[in-house]
């Protein structure tokens, strides 16, 4: 092996003497071309992540009313036995707007859906962790995906899932005859009360430590034509 001028026997990449101090070399190189493959990777996702999270919320969906069936189709069940309907949330979007509400028949009379002795409780049937449809039990429903549980109030007690089952605002219609869904709740409790709150996706939460509108910023929601929220 040829020796280097200064007498070393190790070799080194020949250098042209007339080659400007600020050349680039092969590992400078490198490291800026990854640091721009990564610049440019990150620009790719974060771009979409932005506009979702400053998008308007009042690009997202609204809900419409809809009947659900006549009263006498629920008013039968004994126990705890929800009835399965299923109904076009968005009728200009039917074929990806289909949904299904379980309606669970309180034996009480209170025509007010918010009162503890409502007449009706309207679940959801999408499961809150990645949203899988739930079935009825006897002991409240189940997540047939990844084993969520949930009690006869839409709480969660077990699995993944972070949050109880939304809930369907309603009302009874010609001479209380008719039951409609007039809009649907993400929920949460605060021991037994319900705490409702504007519809969110599966897995997201809808409350968070901190200013209110963090949520919002962080997880925009579903709906937005919700109107006043029905806290009491």
């Amino acid at each position: 092996m040829a020796e280097t001028p200064g007498g070393s026997s190790h070799a080194h990449a020949y250098a042209r003497p007339q080659a400007p101090q600020s050349a680039v070399t092969r590992g400078q190189f490198l490291t800026l071309s990854t640091v721009g493959l990564g610049a440019m990777i990150g620009a790719v996702i974060g771009v979409p992540a932005t506009a979702y999270i400053l998008s308007p919320v009042t690009e997202e969906s609204t809900f419409k009313p809809v009947q659900l069936g006549k009263t006498s189709d629920f008013d039968s069940e004994k126990g705890f036995a929800p009835t399965p309907r299923t109904f076009i949330e968005d009728p200009k979007n039917a074929n990806t707007s289909s949904a299904l509400a379980w309606v669970h028949y309180t034996g009480k009379s209170n025509q007010d859906w918010t009162a503890s002795d409502a007449k009706y409780i309207v679940f959801s049937n999408r499961c809150m962790h990645l949203g899988c449809p739930v079935a009825a039990t006897t002991l409240g429903f189940a997540c047939p995906c990844h084993g969520g549980q949930y009690d006869r109030e839409g709480r969660r007690i077990a699995g993944p899932p972070i949050r109880p089952l939304d809930r369907y605002q309603w009302e009874l219609r010609s001479g209380g005859t008719e039951l409609w869904l007039t809009n649907r709740w993400s929920v949460d409790f605060v021991g037994t009360q319900v705490k409702y709150f504007p519809v969110k996706m599966p897995g997201q939460p809808v409350d968070l430590p901190g200013p209110s509108w963090i949520p919002d910023v962080l997880y925009p929601n579903v709906t937005y034509n919700h109107g006043p929220v029905p806290n009491k």
